[in-house]
């Protein structure tokens, strides 16, 4: 075959052809895996590519030890009329699978070439739907070794073909080509993906850490122009954050041997290291919170504040004087009463929660249960008497029912909608958080 490739004389080859029909494959057993059609893909000898396709098509789908079909060869080559030459046999062989489940396209993408991946992707337009062994879809390999272009080239495509799902397709570690486009700090991919008007990117997608392409942006100055385009985009943290920026973790591709004519370097990413604490650990933290936050509002109630009325009345006009008969009133000591002991029944309940459901798997679930019970039942026949103690005389029996009912029947009602008001709390401080007041001034660091 060398001999071939170095005279060019085709004429010749099809005469030994003809003479001895089974010179291609002794050629092929003699090559260790490669037919001789790879040969001359590696060579880029179009001439040759066509007699061999011509006499011996089957070649086109052979993969050899290294997991590469002649079309592999030919997309990471960039050579697009052999490319053509071998589609000839038939547009299936994009599909053939290499190494790890990947395709010619695949090859054609990392490598930057765009005329092949454009040829391979009108040949057969579901390919960019076929994922490798690790579910990375060529969207995932165009952003990880930066091939703005073929990103570019890629979503057009999503666009004309309604494939617009493959955007958010996630790989094995659950990444979208948005998580990892913000992990390598690429700024043009990451505006580009959400400037599109027609294939709509989940910006709060959870990978299989719980965190959103926003967890894998940092505050610093590469990164906050990233952070703003996805906060612009209604893009949220996930349930785990980050740790820390100093020592990321560092995701590598598979490299190809140095000296093979295909092998492909892929530069590492940067991702955000793993936290390492236990559910168990986390478990832990949270019963010490809620405990914390029972016993301040349970002992709070056993102490509470004196609604004095004595004020200095020496004025008796203006807007302040009229607020400080209205505030030592009846009225309003008697609003400040149910709002203060409604807040801090709403807490006590809400802790009382978190304690029973945190402990609902523990053996000692039962003895937690009835003690966390009787002690919001000693809280309730406390906090019903506790107006006569704490309004002083001039308090009246008129109010009984509102003083003594009402700031023990609210919280119960706001447990009802308690999912909805952490909600509304959840959206009006991440609202705050994107006029970035404190800046990194509550960021952990290492």
């Amino acid at each position: 075959m060398e001999r071939f490739l170095a005279a060019g004389n085709i004429d010749e080859l099809n005469d030994l052809i003809r003479k001895d029909g089974l010179i291609l494959e002794k050629m092929a057993l003699e090559g260790a895996g490669h037919t001789p059609l790879h040969v001359a893909c590696v060579a880029g000898h179009l001439d040759l590519v066509r007699v061999l396709r011509k006499w011996r098509p089957k070649f086109a789908e052979k993969v050899d030890a290294d997991g590469f079909s002649p079309l592999h060869i030919a997309a990471a080559r960039g050579d697009v009329e052999i490319a053509r030459e071998l589609l000839e046999v038939g547009r299936h062989l994009c599909s053939v699978e290499g190494l790890e489940q990947r395709i010619p396209l695949y090859y054609a993408i990392v490598n930057g070439e765009l005329d092949v991946m454009k040829e391979l992707l009108s040949d057969l337009p579901e390919s960019v739907e076929k994922t490798t062994a690790r579910k990375e879809t060529a969207l995932h390999l165009a952003v990880k070794n930066n091939r703005f272009e073929a990103v570019r080239v890629l979503v057009e495509h999503l666009k004309d073909y309604n494939c617009a799902p493959v955007i958010n397709q996630q790989d094995n570690e659950g990444n979208t080509a948005l998580h990892l486009a913000v992990a390598i700090q690429n700024f043009e991919v990451v505006d580009f993906m959400l400037s599109q008007r027609h294939v709509v990117v989940d910006v709060n997608v959870c990978n299989n850490s719980s965190r959103t392409p926003l967890d894998f942006s940092q505050r610093e100055a590469g990164d906050r122009e990233i952070r703003a385009i996805l906060t612009k985009a209604g893009a949220r943290h996930g349930t785990r954050r980050s740790v820390s920026p100093a020592s990321p973790q560092v995701l590598e591709e598979d490299q190809s041997d140095g000296d093979a004519p295909l092998s492909l370097s892929r530069p590492p990413l940067r991702t955000l290291n793993r936290e390492k604490e236990s559910r168990g650990d986390v478990r832990n933290s949270l019963l010490v919170v809620a405990a914390l936050i029972a016993n301040a509002t349970y002992q709070t109630v056993l102490q509470p504040p004196q609604f004095t009325t004595e004020v200095n009345n020496t004025s008796t006009k203006g807007f302040l004087a009229s607020y400080a008969f209205w505030m030592t009133g009846s009225l309003g000591r008697d609003l400040a009463y149910i709002l203060f002991i409604s807040g801090n029944t709403f807490g006590l309940l809400v802790s009382v929660q978190m304690i029973i459901c945190l402990t609902r798997d523990l053996p000692v679930k039962l003895p937690m249960l009835l003690s966390v019970t009787a002690m919001v039942q000693t809280y309730y026949c406390y906090t019903y008497y506790l107006p006569f103690k704490s309004l002083g005389k001039e308090y009246g029996l008129k109010n009984v029912e509102l003083l003594c009912v009402l700031p023990l029947t609210a919280p119960i009602l706001l447990l009802l909608i308690q999912r909805r008001l952490a909600l509304a709390l959840n959206f009006y401080l991440e609202g705050l958080s994107r006029l970035d007041f404190l800046g990194d001034m509550y960021r952990l660091k290492t």
